[in-house]
């Protein structure tokens, strides 16, 4: 336990937290299981156990229901935002899913024969690393929301998102705003120094000024932020040059040794973490709050994002799990 806790205080962008973070709670839970048993309590073992029945029916019915409530979540997503590639991955999964269940089932009746079977048998073991990345992630993600900065900071940086009609402020980004200037309040309510609210975000192709002036504009016209306390940083494209040109801007300005946080959506927070690590941006984040039928498709898009970045260790992993497969058969059909 003191090891893990050290390795998550010391760095929280860390995707190596969530291993160590679980192996911790798996070991714990080993542990409580053995004193139970060795104690001679058996009613120690009650809670263990309706755990382990809840896990147990989770895994046997798991699948149906994630795929019943994808395809509910979709449905929401589908009235209610655009319908672009990133809105409909919570659909496409809950496809991919079916197809899989279908793919059993016909594997069970011997419908499907046995040198495709045996061919495509990493399937299982693929989804199985797959589902412990994207636990590893939830952990970490939940975790992380707990983050509570001192209110100490010299800057807080809002990361920008798209813009409405091109100049309006969306109101996922106005959440982001609002949650800066919150802290921003409370930190002067506590007596700490006037943080400088950065705005990041550039122009995009069909925006008709950059999203931090546009941002700076909603915080000084509509919400009352003197303009003395804000700053725009208006040449970032991606997350990663947010956080490069606002640690420049804050380093220019505060020198080496700065103070800072940043805010976005409490699902984007851990994935810009790791961005920040990257970018030798020196701070962790606070989410602000999603509409409830938005997360789960948030989530798996924070999450296929962070596969990306990692994506040469996991195709390598995947390679090695479909070579496995594929020799497999070849031993057994030409034995």
């Amino acid at each position: 336990m003191v090891f893990s806790l050290t390795n998550y205080f010391h760095e929280r962008r860390r995707l190596s937290n969530g291993i160590w973070l679980n192996g911790f709670v798996l070991c714990a839970g080993g542990w409580l299981l053995i004193v139970a048993v060795s104690s001679g309590q058996m009613w120690l073992l009650i809670p263990i156990l309706l755990l382990g029945l809840v896990l147990l029916v989770a895994f046997a019915l798991g699948i149906y229901g994630l795929i019943i409530f994808l395809l509910h979540n979709a449905r929401q997503v589908w009235r209610r935002e655009s319908h672009s590639l990133a809105n409909l991955l919570g659909l496409l999964l809950a496809l991919g899913l079916s197809i899989y269940v279908i793919w059993q089932a016909l594997v069970l009746q011997g419908v499907i024969p046995s040198p495709l079977v045996l061919l495509f048998s990493f399937m299982p073991s693929l989804l199985f690393y797959i589902f412990l990345n994207v636990w590893n992630f939830l952990t970490l993600s939940l975790v992380y929301q707990l983050n509570r900065p001192r209110y100490r900071q010299q800057a807080i940086v809002v990361l920008g998102a798209g813009l409405i009609d091109g100049e309006r402020v969306s109101g996922l980004l106005a959440g982001r705003i609002k949650r800066a200037i919150t802290f921003y309040q409370q930190q002067q309510a506590k007596g700490g120094p006037t943080p400088l609210l950065v705005f990041s975000g550039g122009q995009g192709s069909d925006e008709r000024l950059p999203e931090a002036v546009a941002m700076q504009r909603y915080a000084v016209h509509k919400l009352g932020i003197p303009l003395a306390d804000t700053a725009v940083e208006s040449q970032s494209r991606n997350t990663l040059e947010n956080m490069r040109f606002s640690a420049q801007l804050i380093t220019q300005r505060f020198g080496a040794d700065y103070r800072a946080i940043f805010v976005s959506n409490g699902y984007h927070i851990f994935r810009a973490g790791l961005v920040a690590r990257q970018a030798g941006f020196r701070a962790n984040g606070i989410g602000a709050r999603t509409a409830r039928y938005f997360l789960p498709n948030a989530f798996l898009r924070e999450f296929a994002a962070i596969m990306v970045m990692h994506k040469r260790l996991h195709l390598t992993i995947a390679g090695i799990l479909v070579a496995l497969a594929i020799m497999q058969a070849a031993l057994r059909l030409f034995s």
